[in-house]
């Protein structure tokens, strides 16, 4: 962080990030979203579920993903403007979670499972709740 011109006799600090309302704003000529922070917390979250549910089924280590680490990583999306980068950072973060799951290797595509479980890629979640908050 470097001080700038002072204001009011008070140093105004310069940083590459803000934290507004539990979103990152990165410092740049327009806005944008830091998601390391989301992915920080994602894995985090994910890794706590795996650290507890030792011997669990496929099926339900999928639902509890679903239910608590997902919307960690969904966290204000519906109101955010991502880059299409950014959403397929965020999709790689889940199909990662789903591949771990189900020992799948980082080689092998997820979508049978995607298919097969019902579960939805990021892509298809903002879609379809983009959808909801225009009705």
């Amino acid at each position: 962080m470097a001080a700038i011109a002072p204001i009011n006799g008070q140093a105004v600090e310069w940083c590459d990030r803000t934290r507004y309302l539990g979103v990152y704003l990165a410092n740049s000529k327009s806005v944008k979203f830091d998601i390391n922070p989301m992915k920080k917390s994602f894995y985090a979250a994910c890794n706590s579920i795996f650290s507890h549910s030792q011997g669990t089924s496929e099926l339900v280590l999928l639902s509890l993903q679903e239910s608590y680490s997902l919307s960690v990583l969904m966290y204000a999306s519906s109101a955010l403007n991502f880059q299409h980068k950014q959403i397929a950072e965020l999709n790689t973060c889940w199909k990662s979670v789903i591949r771990r799951i189900f020992g799948y290797q980082r080689s092998e595509s997820v979508k049978a499972v995607l298919c097969g479980q019902a579960v939805q890629s990021l892509h298809m979640i903002r879609v379809i709740r983009d959808e909801d908050s225009r009705l």
